[in-house]
């Protein structure tokens, strides 16, 4: 079982069909096609369910899955070990979810590469569950969720906290904007949601919910349209407070300030490049 053999297989795994991994490891579909066939006799087990338009990995693919990503990341450990000095360079890859990306991450990427020009960054961003999973997965270093994702198998620790705002349609009050509209949330596992539900029930407002959303923007624009109210970042609604298109109400203070966590993986290397990245996000902290 070779590293180049589980790295074909994890593209097929990743992307469902062998014409896409070829693509994407770019090299003929007959050699992805061969190394899937000798790592199946390899280990004696069916790893896909072949079908007319792709490939569904079977019950022994995820289980081998979650050994090919460990032995992969080991061999880029290994290598990383070897060639690292006392210079800060390398690859990071970190994740972000939507409002931390936007409002945070430009000032820590500046920040860091500007300390750290060597380093190869790059940053996504997806959900906290998505990210989650990702880092989960050894397919990023690092990322910022929400609370709430303190998995076994994670590290993680506050990076800095977001503060939070009932959000109206411009001259409404939440009170009865909840009551008669109802109110915009982002779907579950959600530090937003939770604490609009804390506040609703607290004010013994009923939960009437009047649309699932999947980004800030999306839902600023849906509350100035007068399709309800939520709960989101100050940083993020701020900006369009001088267009009075929607009005900022506070939260109390027990439920204003949530955490955002980094999270990585608790058996990684600490590589110079992620340790150079905890030192800028704890500068930064300690400037705010």
């Amino acid at each position: 079982m070779e590293i180049s053999q589980l790295k074909v297989f994890l593209a097929v795994s990743e992307l469902g069909s062998v014409s896409k991994a070829a693509l994407h490891l770019n090299c003929v579909q007959s050699n992805v096609t061969t190394r899937i066939k000798n790592l199946e006799k390899e280990v004696g087990r069916e790893l896909f369910y072949r079908k007319p338009r792709g490939m569904i990995i079977s019950p022994a693919g995820r289980q081998l899955e979650i050994y090919a990503r460990k032995l992969i990341n080991l061999e880029k450990e290994a290598r990383i070990s070897l060639i690292e000095d006392n210079a800060v360079q390398g690859s990071l890859i970190v994740g972000a979810f939507e409002s931390v990306a936007a409002m945070k991450f430009p000032v820590i990427l500046s920040r860091y590469h500007e300390l750290y020009p060597e380093v190869d960054l790059s940053f996504i961003t997806a959900s906290s569950t998505e990210l989650c999973r990702q880092v989960a997965n050894y397919q990023i270093d690092g990322a910022f969720v929400s609370d709430g994702y303190r998995l076994p198998s994670l590290d993680w620790w506050p990076a800095f906290f977001e503060k939070l705002v009932l959000v109206c349609p411009a001259g409404k009050n939440p009170e009865e904007t909840a009551e008669k509209k109802g109110v915009l949330v982002f779907p579950k596992p959600c530090v937003y949601r939770k604490q609009l539900e804390a506040w609703l029930d607290r004010n013994a407002l009923p939960m009437k919910q009047t649309m699932e959303l999947g980004t800030v923007d999306g839902m600023v624009k849906c509350i100035a349209a007068g399709m309800g109210m939520g709960v989101l970042p100050l940083a993020t609604v701020e900006s369009t407070l001088p267009l009075n298109t929607v009005s900022v109400h506070p939260l109390e203070e027990n439920l204003e300030s949530v955490p955002i966590m980094f999270i990585k993986k608790k058996d990684i290397l600490l590589t110079k490049a992620m340790e150079a990245f905890h030192e800028v996000l704890k500068d930064l902290n300690e400037k705010v």
